[in-house]
């Protein structure tokens, strides 16, 4: 998906960054790169986790602030971590009277964080090592006991069976990965959860403790970057991997939670 770290900064500037003014500005326009950047929907897939409220949060990537204001909410003290002045620029925009908010220049070296957050994969955070050497810098960062948490697509996720281009700019990422960089990072099994339909647009959370069953998963086609036309239908194709206990393999995203020991 395009950065439009511009556009949201003449948005907030136009709407205001209120409850109200977002939400006249996501009435207005269409883009659905804005919606991503602005929807309070994205706060769903956070806004659940039971928070330390004295702890620290680094967030990596600003990711125009979708999920800032869930961490700012639930702990003392957030630190963002963005090589990107302009997307920097978003989120003072969008929450300037904030105190507990800070700019991290430079990936901590030292345990000194509760929890290390990554709203999405984007490439350009992970810039020639790849996602492992990227997870094991942060591992450092964390007090023992913290939490490393990343959302990202499932590189073999039914969508992209159905139809659905894969997105250029983020890594994405499969079951069998995520129990290889486990495996790397040596935290064990870390908890894994599903959101629907995806993780950007979340409207419900699934884990290992309570899967879809088969005819819960509908109306998946609320996601605006699915394909113009599918070669299936993905409720029916979800439906019988339900059925056959297969959907952790074929989620659509994963939001991971691996424990530092």
């Amino acid at each position: 998906m395009r950065d439009i770290s511009y556009e949201v900064l003449d948005i907030l500037e136009q709407y205001g960054n209120s409850r109200e003014g977002i939400q006249k500005a996501l009435e207005t326009e269409e883009a659905p790169e804005v919606l991503y950047a602005l929807s309070p929907v994205r706060e769903n897939l956070l806004e659940w986790y039971d928070w330390n409220p004295e702890g620290r949060a680094l967030q990596i990537g600003a990711d125009y602030g979708a999920l800032t204001g869930v961490l700012l909410r639930g702990v003392k003290e957030v630190s963002v971590w963005e090589p990107k002045d302009e997307d920097w620029n978003v989120l003072c925009r969008r929450y300037p009277e904030v105190e507990n908010l800070k700019r991290e220049e430079t990936l901590p070296e030292a345990g000194i964080y509760d929890y290390i957050v990554i709203p999405e994969l984007r490439k350009d955070l992970f810039p020639g090592e790849g996602m492992g050497e990227m997870f094991l810098k942060l591992m450092k960062g964390l007090k023992p006991g913290g939490k490393l948490m990343a959302a990202g697509f499932n590189r073999i996720g039914l969508r992209s069976f159905a139809g659905a281009d894969p997105d250029e700019e983020v890594w994405s990422i499969s079951w069998k990965e995520i129990g290889e960089l486990s495996e790397k990072l040596g935290t064990g099994s870390p908890k894994r959860y599903y959101p629907v339909p995806d993780h950007r647009l979340p409207s419900v959370i699934y884990s290992d403790r309570r899967l879809p069953q088969k005819g819960e998963l509908t109306n998946l086609s609320v996601a605006y970057d699915r394909p113009g036309y599918r070669y299936f239908s993905e409720e029916a194709g979800f439906d019988e991997l339900c059925r056959e206990g297969l959907f952790p393999q074929f989620a659509d995203s994963y939001l991971v939670i691996w424990e530092k020991p």
